[in-house]
């Protein structure tokens, strides 16, 4: 497994290269434009995805808007005068299109990976030759950092394991569809071991690992998730194990 991830950790990077858009522009025109009139008196046109970000212009009832995309639960515009910027998509949830009808703003592409929401992820695996199940809940602070609470149970042949960390990602290109993290993270196993004859103590030790992970947007804010981590066990004892885990499971953000 060790020679897997060195060559994954070496190939990886290359291909993602490879996978990357062209641009900025090139990645936003992917998608095809909407054209919509204002309802309410104004809208605020910001300078990001984000109330953080000043507002730049104001566009008046009636005006027509381009909309090109959707982040996180904003919209890049474009107003006929070509000045671009970001609304927030509650802003336009009354606005009619060319045909009269109420646009359908929840399939206007890409959204994922980006500040300000939360995911919910599931995960099937296997630690150390026992098969694992996990969940997690996570919240994405910045465009590159997420922090998350996930819980996992393992159930092998000699042990039952219980396990709950804490954990902070970062995550490498957040504007690509295919986009790698690393991970760090620290928590508290309870391992039950199994026996036939003598039943030996429960304990719980503490643990710390790192981790590589690939998220994959698929549509409406579902990910699929893919994870490696290497953890060091710290036992009573003073004599840690090394353990390995891989899982794959989905993510849904809202």
């Amino acid at each position: 497994m060790r020679l897997v991830v060195i060559l994954l950790a070496c190939w990886l990077p290359p291909l993602l290269l490879a996978a990357e858009p062209e641009s900025d522009d090139a990645f936003e025109r992917e998608y095809d434009a909407v054209q919509v009139k204002v309802s309410d008196p104004y809208v605020e046109v910001h300078t990001g995805p984000g109330r953080g970000y000043p507002v730049f212009h104001v566009v008046e009832r009636d005006a027509p808007l381009t909309i090109l995309y959707m982040r996180a639960g904003w919209l890049k515009v474009e107003t006929v005068r070509g000045k671009s910027g970001w609304v927030p998509r509650t802003a336009l949830a009354a606005t009619l299109d060319g045909t009269g009808e109420t646009p359908e703003l929840d399939a206007l592409g890409h959204e994922a990976f980006q500040e300000g929401h939360w995911h919910a992820s599931v995960l099937v695996g296997e630690l150390d030759g026992a098969t694992s199940l996990g969940v997690a809940l996570g919240y994405r602070f910045t465009e590159n950092l997420t922090g998350e609470l996930m819980y996992s149970q393992a159930s092998g042949d000699f042990s039952n394991n219980n396990l709950f960390d804490v954990n902070v990602q970062h995550q490498l290109f957040p504007q690509w569809r295919v986009s790698p993290y690393v991970a760090l993270g620290t928590g508290r196993a309870r391992i039950e071991p199994r026996a036939t004859l003598v039943q030996p103590e429960n304990r719980e030790e503490n643990y710390a690992f790192g981790g590589i992970g690939l998220n994959v947007y698929l549509a409406r804010g579902f990910v699929m998730r893919g994870e490696y981590r290497s953890y060091v066990l710290f036992t009573e004892e003073n004599d840690n194990r090394n353990l390995e885990e891989w899982k794959l499971g989905f993510s849904v953000l809202f």
